[in-house]
């Protein structure tokens, strides 16, 4: 049997000595996107101990005009602000915004602009651009935005505005102000990052315009309006197909669930290895004998189940903090470091896997415990 090749990568990082605008252009174009000083890109998430779905979404901006609401928060936003776009400030009244932005945000944030942006004496690889936006009075700092600039397109990276004005829509503006920046310089495509299906935080996104989407299926973009993102996002896809596969040894009489697996990014952390196994569920078809189990995956990308024998990795408590471990609860997660060791079959057909997979466990003799 042919060890296993893992035909997408789901999660990659990089941290680039220099990066070209056009080396940032393309990077955008593949779904990947900035976290700090590195460039990287991810298609499921993990978050209040569910997986999620990474949407990536972009704007055309060749064929982009404002709405008449969008355009009246400008007008009306500019009768009260002043704004500037220039190359990017931290210092301490940025870090003075941010806090105060930080202590009524619902979330994870880094402690200060410098950490997020992991920009620290200005020697980064990024063409990072800010807009800024003051009362026109008093000349306070109220809100600004980060944006990384490339040849032909931009990605918004980190947008802080004063809790106390929400009611002027002040990070929605200054996303509306770097699309009319990217406008200005004929710029092709403007980045917002990712929108996550069933998580609305990030809905505000696709208020923008018409988007496009990162189809990890064909590696392309396609208009979100296509996409079925409750049944054909990356995570979804997987849970609405192990479902059936559950189902299906079910009529065959083997009991099994679908599982949780936290540790599907493991592969950005151990740099040696490239076989850890790499979605965020999975169906188990065996315990551990030894160093192996088995499981069945499912492939977004490729629309296919794949059967694995897996081996355990020891190096779990190196890689993963064991007080984040003891979160997850034994009978929906699987908490074992897995990589792949053989692939033993490839299919989109359900009940063929289940034939195969009810063989393997014995005709129903062998249960999941």
């Amino acid at each position: 049997m042919a060890p296993v090749r893992m035909f997408f990568n789901y999660a990659e990082k990089n941290t680039p000595f220099t990066l070209s605008p056009e080396s940032l252009d393309w990077h955008l174009a593949k779904g990947w996107y900035r976290m700090g000083s590195t460039i990287f890109t991810t298609h499921f998430l993990f978050f209040k101990n569910r997986p999620y779905s990474a949407v990536w979404i972009r704007i055309d901006l060749q064929s982009f005009a404002f709405s008449k609401s969008q355009r009246r928060l400008l007008r009306k936003n500019a009768q009260l602000f002043e704004v500037a776009v220039a190359p990017r400030v931290i210092d301490e009244e940025h870090e003075e915004l941010y806090d105060r932005y930080a202590a009524d945000f619902d979330g994870r944030l880094s402690p200060t602009i410098a950490d997020s942006l992991e920009d620290y004496d200005g020697d980064v690889v990024f063409n990072t651009y800010e807009v800024s936006v003051r009362e026109r009075i008093s000349g306070r700092l109220v809100a600004c935005s980060y944006f990384d600039l490339g040849n032909d397109s931009a990605a918004s990276i980190l947008g802080i505005f004063d809790p106390a004005l929400r009611t002027f829509s002040l990070g929605y503006y200054t996303m509306l102000l770097e699309m009319q920046h990217c406008l200005d310089r004929g710029f092709r495509y403007y980045y917002p990052g990712y929108v996550v299906p069933d998580y609305h935080r990030f809905d505000y996104k696709l208020r923008l315009g018409p988007a496009q989407y990162y189809d990890v299926r064909t590696e392309s973009w396609r208009a979100y309006r296509s996409l079925d993102p409750l049944r054909e996002g990356p995570v979804e896809a997987q849970v609405h197909a192990l479902t059936g596969l559950v189902e299906q040894l079910a009529r065959r009489g083997q009991a099994s669930s679908l599982k949780i697996y936290p540790l599907f990014e493991a592969g950005l952390y151990d740099i040696w290895n490239d076989d850890y196994y790499p979605y965020p569920y999975l169906v188990q078809l065996s315990e551990l004998a030894g160093k192996s189990i088995f499981v069945v995956a499912y492939d977004p990308k490729e629309s296919n189940y794949f059967l694995l024998e897996c081996r355990h990795m020891a190096q779990t408590q190196l890689l993963f903090n064991a007080e984040y471990l003891k979160t997850f609860h034994a009978d929906g997660f699987v908490t074992d470091l897995l990589a792949v060791r053989r692939l033993l079959l490839r299919s989109p057909q359900v009940s063929y896997v289940a034939d195969v997979c009810a063989a393997l466990r014995g005709g129903g003799k062998q249960q999941q415990a």
